[in-house]
C-alpha cells in the first residue's frame, strides 16, 4: 500500500501490477495493468493478457503513459491512489485515474 507519492513511485516499477478502480474514461475501469517502464517522469503500463490491445501497443509498444505530476494532485486513501487534474478540487469530475496496487505484484528497478 502506498500512502504518498514517494511510496507510489517506489512501488510502481517495471513488473508491478495495479487495477484501475476509477478513471476519466469509463472503458478503463476495472482494467488490470502491469508497469512496463518507469522513470522520473512517469510510467508506461500495458494490459498483461492483451498483447494486441491499443493500450499495450501505445507509444511504440511501451504502453499507455501516465506522468507522476506533483504530490498535491494526488490523494491516498484506503489503499487507493488517485490523481486529479486539480490540486484544489479533488472531486470525481476532476479525477484522471484511481488505482489500487495488487498484493504481491512488486516491480523492479529499470
Amino acid at each position: 500500500m502506498a500512502n504518498n507519492l514517494s511510496q507510489l513511485k517506489k512501488a510502481l516499477t517495471a513488473g508491478a501490477e495495479f487495477e484501475i478502480v476509477g478513471h476519466c474514461r469509463p472503458e478503463c475501469l476495472g482494467q488490470s495493468r502491469r508497469v512496463n517502464i518507469a522513470n522520473t517522469a512517469g510510467f508506461y503500463s500495458v494490459i498483461p493478457d492483451e498483447p494486441d490491445s491499443k493500450t499495450t501497443l501505445a507509444n511504440d509498444g511501451k504502453g499507455s503513459f501516465l506522468g507522476w505530476s506533483k504530490a498535491r494532485f494526488w490523494r491516498f486513501e484506503n489503499g487507493v491512489c488517485s490523481l486529479y487534474d486539480s490540486d484544489k478540487e479533488q472531486t470525481p469530475e476532476h479525477l484522471i485515474i484511481a488505482l489500487k496496487l495488487k498484493e504481491g505484484a512488486h516491480g523492479q528497478s529499470v
